[in-house]
């Protein structure tokens, strides 16, 4: 191996163990209580993907959650270095670490690394896209091939990955309408990423197939929509308006509904749960979310669009990194799977509610109001350079996470979880763009 080659190797290196901060500062994983029903094999519930499942599998034979916080940091680093590279022309691998040191402070992107959810691979999703779409000239073929399977693995883990996935396939059909009478600007190259969403939806169903023995992806998906449209207030309307023909089991429940949409999914007691709950009640369920939405339309998307606007700005940290070792979920899966690290998982600081969330959440919130005017300023001047692929990255970004707010949104409304797994790269995009501009600084002079 070459010196350039021990180079980049060691930068990586280097900058994906920086990218591991969070969790080791907490002491062990950040856990969520979805995280025990992506532990094993033996199956997820219907409204969860199981390839975060097959993802994690070789956690259980290495009998350790780390290495999974080291996979998922290395895959992100990765690919913000291939961004480096071909959209900002940044080829020094010593970048890589220059670029990741002050993101690692002031973004929550080492809180979503650390974090055993699929939440990560929503940006993973939109960065292998942008560089499939638009980068595939300064790619090496083996990079292609890299990053059309890694946007399948990210379509596949988390099921509003799908919509958003066909989203940014629309969004590219049409900029390349657009660009043929914007020659500055490349088209981009959809090929790849329709095979990507292709292939993530054949396997989606194929494992519908396997296990409920029809072809279908998540049977169980009817919940959230339905909790959602409890909580606003339509689906209860329906319910008052359509129960003395209809006579559906949440009728008799109609004084008790909550009006959050996890008051009305989790709790033992909730009338969710006592209907038989999400497998159980699928059949009514169903035709509860279907009459509501064909009934008040309007209604609906009005909620819609509100819901939209709100999960814009919901990015705190404050997204359910709070203590579970006395709750039954991760707790119990962790303490069967891992047994070993339990008590580093118990002792944690998460458990100890020792994190600090509320200064970091200040530190990043401060760092975003600052990145928006900075992205702006530097947007338009790539603009007047006319840098194509700066002025694209910064734009798929803004068009990419309007698009994971209207998904999330309509699915199960506004959550900081949402917005906070990709508000991370715009101070990405900041840090980048000044040392591009620092760079090209210093070669005029």
């Amino acid at each position: 191996m070459n010196l350039q080659k021990t180079t980049s190797v060691l930068t990586l290196l280097l900058a994906t163990l920086l990218l591991c901060w969070a969790a080791c500062y907490n002491g062990y994983p950040l856990v969520y209580p979805d995280t025990g029903g992506y532990l094993g094999l033996g199956g997820s519930p219907s409204f969860r993907s199981f390839f975060y499942n097959l993802f994690l599998c070789p956690a259980l034979g290495l009998h350790s959650l780390w290495p999974v916080v080291f996979i998922q940091s290395l895959i992100a680093v990765h690919l913000l270095g291939l961004v480096l590279r071909t959209v900002f022309g940044l080829a020094s691998p010593w970048n890589l670490p220059l670029v990741m040191l002050p993101l690692c402070l002031l973004s929550n992107l080492a809180w979503f690394t650390g974090f055993i959810m699929p939440d990560i691979f929503t940006g993973v999703l939109i960065l292998a896209f942008f560089l499939l779409f638009f980068c595939g000239a300064r790619l090496g073929r083996g990079e292609q091939l890299y990053l059309t399977g890694l946007a399948v693995l990210a379509i596949t883990v988390h099921f509003s990955h799908l919509p958003l996935a066909l989203g940014l396939l629309l969004a590219g059909a049409m900029w390349k309408l657009a660009a043929r009478h914007l020659t500055a600007f490349p088209p981009p190259a959809l090929a790849r990423g329709v095979f990507a969403v292709a292939m993530a939806l054949a396997l989606l169903l194929a494992n519908g197939y396997r296990t409920y023995g029809r072809l279908t992806m998540a049977p169980g998906g009817y919940a959230f929509p339905l909790a959602r449209l409890v909580a606003d207030g339509p689906a209860v309307r329906y319910l008052r308006e359509h129960c003395p023909e209809k006579h559906y089991a949440l009728c008799d429940y109609l004084d008790e509904m909550p009006t959050t949409s996890d008051a009305f999914l989790w709790p033992e007691d909730s009338p969710f749960r006592k209907v038989g709950w999400i497998d159980g009640y699928r059949q009514e369920g169903r035709a509860i979310v279907i009459g509501t939405v064909l009934h008040y339309p309007f209604e609906v998307g009005r909620l819609m669009v509100r819901n939209t606007w709100h999960q814009l700005f919901m990015f705190s940290n404050g997204y359910g990194i709070a203590p579970f070792r006395h709750l039954p979920y991760p707790t119990n899966d962790i303490k069967v799977h891992f047994p070993g690290e339990f008590n580093v998982y118990a002792n944690c600081r998460q458990n100890e509610n020792r994190l600090g969330l509320k200064w970091f959440n200040v530190l990043h919130w401060l760092a975003i109001a600052l990145c928006v005017p900075l992205a702006g300023a530097v947007w338009l001047l790539f603009l007047r350079r006319r840098q194509a692929l700066p002025v694209l990255f910064l734009a798929a970004l803004a068009v990419a996470y309007g698009l994971s707010a209207v998904v999330t949104a309509a699915i199960s409304g506004p959550h900081n979880r949402y917005g906070s797994r990709l508000i991370w790269l715009l101070p990405f995009f900041c840090i980048a763009a000044v040392l591009q501009l620092i760079r090209d600084r210093r070669r005029q002079a």
